[in-house]
């Protein structure tokens, strides 16, 4: 009994496992070869293709200058102080905007430092007594972080900075800002010297130049992207000193430029005042490159 059992149970096995394989290649005709393609090849592989790539390097002049400028002031006050720095700063600022008007951004800052006295150490080194009744007076820093936006107003701006007499002064950035119009001239540009270096690629083989199957921005063969260098220019700057014009006729009595109250004394900035201190400067160009990669049919 238990012998025809087992033989049942094998044969009823055998019989399934034989329909399971008539089953599988019915069914893997039926399939699609998902590896098969998984490594197709490119299409423009499957015909005869000439790839380029396009370059472009232009050289702009800078969009963009910045500078900063401090105002220190002392008093046994700390109230006092930091009106006296605030009025300078306030002056500043009223003065650059005059200047540069609405291509002018002014970012400003104040803080307040006590100035302790001082003992010496038996080496002689003076140390500072940090002790709160030990302040001799407060030093009100106000500083103003500069960016105009016409370069060609930069460095009378920055003169009328520096005619309030500041106790430190960086010298004048001038840089270039990308733009979406400058990446895309700099694009356009790429691909116009991509399709003339395909035109002589084509001619050059005997062949004739087909229809573009392929643009790619970037740098290597097909990878997307684009770089830009920039300089930068530290000295001070005054486009307007190099135009070449006839002599001016002599100007009238110069108007204030602007006026304010600091240490209850009228301060008066004049014209005449930004243009002693606008010293001239020359650009230096900018750089925007932009490369793409192409790929044209070749007609036999």
């Amino acid at each position: 009994m238990l012998h025809r059992t087992f033989l049942t149970r094998f044969t009823a096995g055998l019989t399934a496992t034989c329909a399971a394989a008539a089953f599988l290649p019915a069914l893997a005709q039926g399939a699609p070869d998902f590896q098969d393609q998984a490594f197709t090849t490119p299409y423009w592989t499957r015909v005869p293709v000439i790839e380029v790539m396009g370059r472009a390097d232009m050289q702009v002049m800078p969009n963009r200058a910045a500078f900063n400028v401090t105002y220190l002031e002392t008093d046994k006050d700390s109230k006092k102080a930091m009106q006296l720095a605030v009025e300078r700063g306030r002056l500043a600022y009223e003065t650059i905007k005059k200047a540069a008007g609405k291509d002018s951004v002014i970012q400003s800052s104040v803080n307040v430092t006590a100035l302790y006295e001082q003992y010496k150490d038996k080496d002689g080194n003076r140390i500072d007594n940090e002790r709160s009744d030990k302040i001799r007076a407060y030093e009100a820093r106000v500083s103003l972080s500069v960016t105009v936006e016409d370069v060609s107003k930069a460095g009378t701006a920055r003169a009328g900075a520096l005619a309030l007499g500041p106790e430190n002064a960086s010298g004048l950035s001038t840089y270039l800002e990308r733009t979406t119009e400058l990446n895309r001239e700099a694009y356009e540009a790429a691909v116009k010297d991509g399709a003339a270096r395909a035109k002589a690629t084509a001619a050059a083989s005997g062949g004739k130049l087909g229809k573009l199957m392929v643009v790619q921005e970037g740098s290597g063969p097909c990878l997307g992207g684009w770089s830009s260098m920039a300089g930068s220019d530290y000295d001070y700057y005054d486009k307007a000193a190099y135009a070449m014009a006839p002599p001016p006729p002599p100007p009238p009595p110069p108007a204030p430029l602007a006026s304010g109250m600091i240490d209850g004394r009228q301060v008066t900035i004049t014209q005449a005042d930004i243009d002693s201190l606008n010293l001239p400067s020359d650009d230096k160009t900018q750089g925007v490159s932009s490369s793409v990669c192409m790929i044209y049919k070749i007609e036999q």
